[in-house]
């Protein structure tokens, strides 16, 4: 945020990524910026935080319907892992970039 904050500074775009592209409009960066910047998948980084969220709000199912827009079996999902010791924190440390094939 700080980045961002710093490079765009008066930027009216309310996505949390900007790109040079995006960072004078309102529109969100695309799934492959994600993908090439990151190095993950955008699946994967939003899962990442659903996960953190879960964990964060001690498993409070409302809020990570508001915040990411899921039903409430798919959010009791989410905060069902808080009750399993160690699992967020193997799905963090294991989330590292997507592998990409090998060319032939």
């Amino acid at each position: 945020m700080d980045y961002r904050n710093r490079r765009w500074p008066r930027t009216a775009n309310p996505h949390l990524f900007v790109s040079q592209a995006t960072g004078c409009g309102v529109e969100p960066v695309s799934h492959v910026w994600i993908n090439d910047v990151l190095g993950m998948p955008t699946s994967r980084l939003r899962e990442d935080r659903l996960l953190h969220e879960a964990e964060a709000t001690g498993g409070d199912p409302r809020r990570i319907c508001d915040l990411f827009g899921l039903s409430v079996g798919a959010a009791l999902r989410y905060t069902g892992t808080i009750d399993q010791p160690g699992l967020i924190e193997h799905s963090l440390r294991n989330a590292g970039p997507a592998r990409r094939p090998e060319p032939e």
